[in-house]
């Protein structure tokens, strides 16, 4: 009898066993180098996290990516609502004004960060578990508001350079090679001693640039002075050395006059009559490609002689409001794990906010749109040097009116003195609450 029942005690342990084993071999362990409870919410295992989270965004990409923290959390839901970028403010305003549903998760462009941080709606991030730490160190500033709250995590770092055509550049210089067009254009000096090249090898046939307002987001924003403080605009103060910049570019006579955002503009991607654009990582596959969809093989990126910056990228934020806040920082924390960076970088090509994804192998392989280019090295160098500026609330409008008045200039509409001030002037018309 003891033998039949201690026969049976182990049976009955064997099978636990098995069946503690199937349960552990069916989690998804913690990644390496973080906390064994990496992937729990307020003590909720990823079982046990569920909820139907509104997420309303621009890019039919964002799902498929998004959808991915399924691996780790299959009980999340995901209901995507396509909205404009260009409607999300009004429409989110709208909502909260009317009592209407506003997203779970909230989504910023880069020029709407500050907006979204001054409505108040943001919650504190970290204490839901989501590590601040994780991140790329300016991507954690960006991340964090006025208050030094942590309420947003990037949906890309935006390491900017300039990218060329290797068939022009060995056309006119003897070489593709990135870091020797780098060191050519270097500073502005030598910048304009390519254009120059250019403009006679093809007898004004190829320009350097496609046009002034299409670049210039990139050079204000290489520049880390503020254009508004206290309500008091700065921008003849601190942004006259970008407008003699353009005068200077303008006199040289290096661009094709293209418009930002024209037909033509888009075109002189395949056309060859344009040598280099200036452009964040994810100019390569939102921008180049699709209108230069032969040109595989054929462009390449280096450093920029206006000095390390970055432009754009998207914020993620979760609605103080929402019922499903451990579900969204569930899926925040799938996006700051070394699968969830990957997955990104795999499906759209962005490059992670992600520390650690610049110890991974996959991010240094060589991009064959870029002619077999390794870039990471460079992106990364370009983060660890750029300083990067507070974000304001009206930051949209401070670039759009700053693009308006270079066109300007670059029409011989008025001086770089009486254009910046007319900047100012526009800017305050549209927002009384500026002051010279």
């Amino acid at each position: 009898m003891k033998k039949g029942l201690l026969r049976l005690a182990l049976v009955v342990l064997t099978v636990t066993a098995m069946l503690l084993g199937c349960v552990a071999q069916g989690e998804v362990a913690a990644p390496e180098g973080y906390p064994e409870d990496y992937w729990y919410v307020n003590g909720k295992s990823p079982d046990e996290i569920s909820g139907k989270l509104t997420v309303w965004t621009w890019d039919p990409n964002f799902f498929t990516m998004i959808e991915k923290c399924n691996d780790v959390y299959p009980n999340i839901e995901f209901e995507f609502v396509n909205v404009a970028s260009t409607d999300y403010i009004l429409k989110l305003t709208t909502a909260l004004a009317s009592g209407g549903e506003v997203p779970d998760i909230l989504c910023a462009e880069m020029n709407d960060v500050a907006k979204i941080y001054a409505m108040g709606i943001c919650d504190d991030i970290a204490a839901y578990g989501v590590d601040k730490s994780l991140l790329v160190p300016y991507l954690a500033e960006l991340g964090t508001n006025d208050d030094g709250t942590f309420v947003g995590i990037p949906n890309t770092a935006a390491p900017g350079g300039v990218f060329y055509r290797r068939d022009l550049a060995k056309e006119y210089f003897g070489t593709d090679d990135p870091e020797e067009i780098g060191k050519m254009m270097s500073d502005w000096d030598g910048f304009l001693e390519m254009a120059q090249t250019i403009k006679e090898k093809s007898g004004g046939k190829v320009s350097m640039l496609a046009g002034m307002d299409s670049n210039v987001q990139a050079w204000l924003n290489a520049n880390t002075k503020p254009w508004v403080e206290d309500n008091k605009l700065l921008i003849s103060e601190n942004y006259q050395e970008t407008f003699e910049l353009v005068k200077r570019l303008v006199d040289a006579d290096i661009d094709a006059g293209l418009s930002d955002g024209s037909p033509a503009y888009y075109a002189s991607f395949s056309q060859g009559n344009v040598f280099c654009y200036f452009g964040a990582n994810w100019t390569e596959t939102f921008t180049i490609e699709p209108n230069d969809p032969e040109g595989a093989g054929n462009w390449a990126v280096c450093n920029a002689p206006c000095g390390p910056y970055n432009w754009g990228g998207i914020w993620w934020c979760m609605y103080n409001g929402s019922p499903n806040k451990d579900a969204v920082a569930a899926w925040m924390k799938y996006e700051l794990s070394p699968q969830g960076a990957q997955n990104k970088y795999e499906l759209i090509h962005f490059y992670p906010g992600l520390q650690s994804a610049y110890t991974a192998d996959y991010i240094y392989q060589p991009d064959e749109f870029l002619g077999g280019q390794i870039i990471a090295d460079y992106y990364l160098k370009v983060m660890d040097e750029m300083t990067v500026k507070k974000c304001e609330l009206e930051d949209g409008a401070f670039i759009e009116t700053m693009k308006f008045y270079c066109k300007a200039l670059e029409n011989g509409e008025g001086t770089v003195e009486e254009l910046l001030d007319a900047a100012e002037d526009d800017l305050i018309s549209k927002i009384p609450t500026f002051t010279k």
